[in-house]
């Protein structure tokens, strides 16, 4: 723990952590009360929506908008957003509710949303985009992102468009668990032996939180079975 997390100088630290004078200091306070900060990660939802959509439009343009999608999807999921709030430590300025033992994923990347909506409602969009391109989105990162969660998706179709005669694999639903919420998906393609001249059909299945991290697992084990077999390349 930095300093006391309800103290004056926890607030104005975290301020200077951030990289962002407020003219109403209320508005980060309410950012960091995990009891108050909902209606700013509203803000902040809607403005990182905005921002990323906008930079990864413009910086890669060769990408279909699927793809576009499934790359914003994996750059402000949750996971991600937990991640920045734990390597700049400002979980350390969180301040929970009494009673709730210890900070969980979703708070990190609420509070990661309520200093986005924070900075927008006491700034505009201009400071806002600052502290998104500096802690949240960048080329590198995007980069990497498209190459890890993309890219087996991409080969497998150009594979298929290659060897198959254009074929081009759909997605299939396997199951769906777990509540509206927080809901856990099962995604499968099938490479059918008609199409690959082979004795049986290449299939695979993926879970994960959304369709899009699901079908970029199923892929990547289809892709692996297609290596090990000698008709995909590593």
């Amino acid at each position: 723990m930095k300093i006391v997390k309800d103290s004056a100088e926890a607030l104005k630290s975290l301020e200077a952590e951030v990289g962002y004078s407020f003219s109403d200091d209320s508005l980060l306070q309410k950012a960091r009360t995990q009891a108050n900060n909902k209606k700013s990660a509203f803000f902040g939802d809607a403005v990182l929506d905005f921002v990323v959509s906008e930079y990864l439009f413009n910086s890669f343009a060769e990408l279909e908008q699927g793809q576009l999608t499934t790359l914003k999807a994996h750059l402000v999921c949750d996971e991600k957003l937990e991640k920045i709030i734990k390597k700049n430590c400002w979980d350390d300025y969180l301040i929970v509710e009494k009673g709730i033992a210890g900070i969980s994923k979703k708070m990190n990347s609420t509070f990661l949303e309520a200093i986005v909506g924070a900075i927008y409602l006491d700034g505009g969009l201009e400071p806002a985009k600052d502290f998104i391109y500096k802690f949240i989105v960048n080329r590198r990162g995007a980069e990497k992102e498209m190459r890890d969660m993309i890219s087996p998706k991409v080969r497998l179709y150009e594979f298929c468009q290659q060897h198959y005669g254009g074929f081009r694999p759909e997605s299939y639903v396997v199951s769906e668990t777990g509540p509206p919420h927080d809901r856990i998906f099962e995604m499968g393609y099938t490479l059918p032996k008609e199409i690959t001249n082979l004795r049986t059909d290449i299939s695979a299945s993926g879970i994960g939180k959304t369709k899009s991290d699901a079908e970029t697992k199923a892929t990547e084990k289809i892709n692996r079975k297609l290596i090990r077999i000698g008709l995909m390349e590593k």
